[in-house]
């Protein structure tokens, strides 16, 4: 009797720890079909937001392709591209919103690899000379290094030797650092890549990028007089070297609404605010863009998407020259 009753003990225990087992498989089951379900859900999210951005670079190339049909001579701010702003439009379960700005209101930075200009004794560029005068004439500009030692150093990043220009840096320079790396020796493909030559640190990086971009694979330099910003007048003066910042101000201020109809309008207000010698800089100036950045955000649910799209517009044709997901190029 005894031993009867011993093995329906160990026969419940058996069943019990069998019942426990099943249980706490379940519950693990249970929680990794949760977490599959969640990721599922915000893989699908993710998607739908990714889509909705996808829908606002459309959008933007036809507004894009509409501005240049209407008016193909010229580019200005009252244009259909510009005049949205950073509005923000209702989709389903969300928000998207999207802004465009032109690559050529601003310096290109990849223009500091042209070739040096003919007989010229520094043996430099004007998109070189332009940017060691913004960085001269930025206001409060909380550098480590003089302005010359970072337009040089800009300058010897992007040239195809290896020979220090006057104080730029080189491969030694930046080998002989905590964490080596060595000079590209060939075009930018974002501002961000600033960040990894000599001198420009996190706050001189944020003082800068208002009046320098990247347009990747090109070296133009050919700034659009229609779409700078009155904060930009910096960049005009910079380029016009007879041009103060007061002056550059006031051409800006004394552009028609829907912009100069001709380069030679420009420069006669130049003219007019003491600009002198401006025969020799025409080709560095003009009043239609190609090159357009566009930075969109979908916000779905509770996911947010960020995309910047960079955009070619020629010859009545929009096309994509390059896309990033997240942050800002």
């Amino acid at each position: 009797m005894v031993k009867q009753q011993s093995s329906r003990g160990a026969a419940l225990v058996i069943v019990l720890f069998i019942v426990a087992l099943a249980a706490i498989l379940a519950v693990e089951m249970s929680a990794n079909l949760m977490v599959q379900v969640q990721k599922s859900t915000n893989l699908q999210g993710h998607q739908q937001a990714k889509w909705y951005a996808y829908g606002a670079e459309e959008l933007a190339i036809k507004g894009l392709m509409q501005s240049k049909k209407d008016d193909a001579d010229k580019t200005t701010l009252d244009q259909v591209w510009a005049t949205q702003g950073d509005a923000s439009y209702p989709v389903d379960n969300g928000t998207l919103s999207g802004k465009i700005t032109d690559l050529q209101a601003c310096l290109n930075l990849n223009a500091l690899a042209i070739a040096p200009e003919e007989n010229s004794a520094s043996k430099t560029n004007p998109a070189h000379k332009a940017l060691f005068a913004l960085l001269e004439n930025i206001e409060d500009l909380p550098a480590d290094e003089s302005e010359e030692t970072m337009a040089d150093s800009v300058f010897d990043w992007l040239d195809e030797n290896s020979i220090t220009y006057r104080s730029g840096a080189e491969e030694d320079e930046y080998l002989s650092r905590d964490f080596p790396y060595m000079t590209a020796n060939s075009l930018f493909a974002s501002t961000s890549e600033l960040r990894l030559v000599k001198g420009f640190n996190p706050l001189v990086m944020e003082k800068v990028l208002p009046y320098v971009c990247v347009i990747p694979g090109s070296t133009l330099l050919s700034i659009n007089v229609n779409t700078l910003l009155p904060e930009q007048a910096l960049i005009l003066s910079a380029l016009i070297e007879s041009l103060s910042l007061s002056g550059a101000e006031a051409v800006l201020g004394a552009r028609p609404q829907t912009g100069f109809d001709t380069i030679d309008e420009f420069f006669e207000q130049v003219k007019q605010q003491g600009g002198t010698n401006t025969d020799s800089i025409k080709s560095l100036f003009s009043i239609k863009s190609e090159y357009f950045k566009l930075q969109t955000q979908a916000n779905f649910v509770d996911l947010r998407f960020s995309m910047t799209t960079l955009l070619h517009a020629k010859d009545g044709d929009v096309t994509i020259l390059a896309r990033k997901f997240g942050g800002v190029q």
